[in-house]
């Protein structure tokens, strides 16, 4: 049975939460850098070969050349393969693994790994007529290794990077999610193309990190969608898992044709945290294009706020502030945009109040006001998450996930978020990500 706790300021107390207790700002922490990972086709949760899954890793020893691997439907339609051949100076020498990782729309990564080595060998666009996200593949599709490839296998992986980390939450006010001790939070794993993946952490160990699971999505429609950048929570009022998804699976390797709108909503009785699950969404039908979602219930206002980061015609991605009767719309703006670049838009409870806050490519983590997104400062660092020099640009748009927990008898705040270093190889416009920082904040 799984254990839910809602914890807050005072949770580990064993008293409720106030959200009209003493005011403070997220701008008195400092948040001190204590652990980073870099993923690289770890952190693996074995899958059979025998069902096919666009987010998977399908890997294979190749132990001689020439080697191929292939997917290939039961009744032995070969629908994508790729040979390795001797000669091909690309490649390292027998024995290394490689990897097929196939991702939506996207083209197929190739990977290989020797020893603690992993190499983007190259990608390779879809076959005519092969979309991997039909549903029907899930139960028709096979992974073969054949000449020199021995050894098949699938997993879910953490990918090559990651990226939009947002913690699961409990309730409808952003209060993190927890079972025995451990946080979870969803990121997208990044490789050519992106899936939502699903990590848990010990918030007083940050080093230990464990991948759970992928979550997929079902608007009904026969496909399996690699949907991302998800803020997802437990509803107890109606036993219902929820989430708010960014729309990516409807893009193509350009990063384009979005579906109008940018956001989903997202359902669920189960729980989806652990091994493969695929959500019913349905479009929020917001106007314009938007990410990032993050939504709370508003009990004082008796509507659900959501903080976006909308596509302004002028002046680029920008926080707003939305609100609805219902969780799944419609909404309506009711602040913003706000005046910087904004990414990874967040709503944080803080000590009895609520703040908006969010990534910036001014290399900087901006905190607003709630509802009303006035600019309140920025959040302190020893160690930012993007580069000591440069002009900002990419490299500081940033993810602010903040939880709080109780250590040595004081709350502490814990951040995971990531750098935006690109993975060597990787062909533009794609950008992975780069590793997970942890960081801990206090006065």
């Amino acid at each position: 049975m799984q254990r839910y706790r809602i914890l807050g300021f005072a949770a580990a107390l064993g008293t409720a939460v106030s959200l009209t207790a003493r005011a403070g700002s997220p701008t008195d922490l400092t948040f001190r850098l204590v652990h980073e990972r870099r993923f690289q086709l770890d952190g693996a949760i074995p899958l059979s070969a025998d069902v096919f899954w666009p987010g998977a890793q399908y890997t294979a020893e190749v132990a001689a050349l020439p080697a191929e691997l292939s997917f290939a439907t039961v009744s032995g339609e070969v629908k994508f393969r790729y040979s390795f051949q001797a000669g091909n100076k690309r490649l390292p020498e027998p024995p290394f693994e490689a990897a097929l990782l196939p991702a939506g729309r996207f083209p197929v990564a190739v990977f290989v790994k020797k020893g603690d080595v992993v190499r983007l060998l190259e990608t390779v666009p879809l076959p005519d007529g092969f979309d991997p996200r039909d549903a029907v593949y899930t139960r028709t599709l096979r992974f073969h290794a054949e000449g020199g490839a021995v050894r098949p296998c699938a997993a879910l992986s953490a990918g090559i990077g990651q990226a939009d980390i947002r913690f699961v939450t409990e309730g409808r006010e952003n209060r993190p999610y927890e079972e025995a001790g451990r946080f979870f939070f969803t990121f997208s794993a990044r490789a050519y193309g992106s899936w939502l993946g699903v990590m848990s952490v010990d918030p007083r160990n940050p080093a230990d990190l464990r991948l759970e699971g992928a979550i997929f999505f079902s608007t009904g429609d026969g496909i399996v969608r690699n949907d991302h950048a998800a803020d997802l929570f437990h509803d107890p009022e109606t036993r219902m898992w929820r989430a708010y998804v960014s729309n990516f699976s409807t893009s193509n390797d350009k990063l384009g044709h979005r579906a109008k709108g940018g956001v989903n909503a997202a359902w669920s009785k189960e729980a989806p945290l652990r091994g493969v699950h695929v959500m019913q969404a349905k479009t929020l039908d917001l106007p314009g294009m938007n990410e990032d979602s993050d939504g709370i219930w508003d009990a004082e206002a008796g509507r659900w706020r959501m903080l976006l980061s909308e596509f302004t015609p002028k002046k680029g991605i920008r926080a707003s502030m939305w609100e609805s009767a219902a969780w799944d719309g419609p909404f309506t703006k009711i602040a913003g945009p706000v005046e910087f670049n904004s990414t990874g838009t967040t709503i944080l409870p803080y000590e009895g109040k609520r703040y908006c806050l969010s990534g910036s490519s001014d290399r900087a983590v901006y905190v607003f006001s709630y509802p009303g997104l006035e600019t309140v400062g920025r959040l302190s660092f020893d160690t930012p998450p993007w580069p000591a020099t440069g002009k900002g640009g990419p490299h500081g748009r940033v993810w602010p996930a903040i939880a709080p927990f109780r250590e040595g008898g004081r709350t502490v705040w814990l951040m995971v978020t990531m750098d935006r270093e690109n993975f060597p190889g990787m062909p533009k416009p794609n950008w992975t990500y780069g590793k997970l920082m942890l960081y801990k904040g206090s006065r």
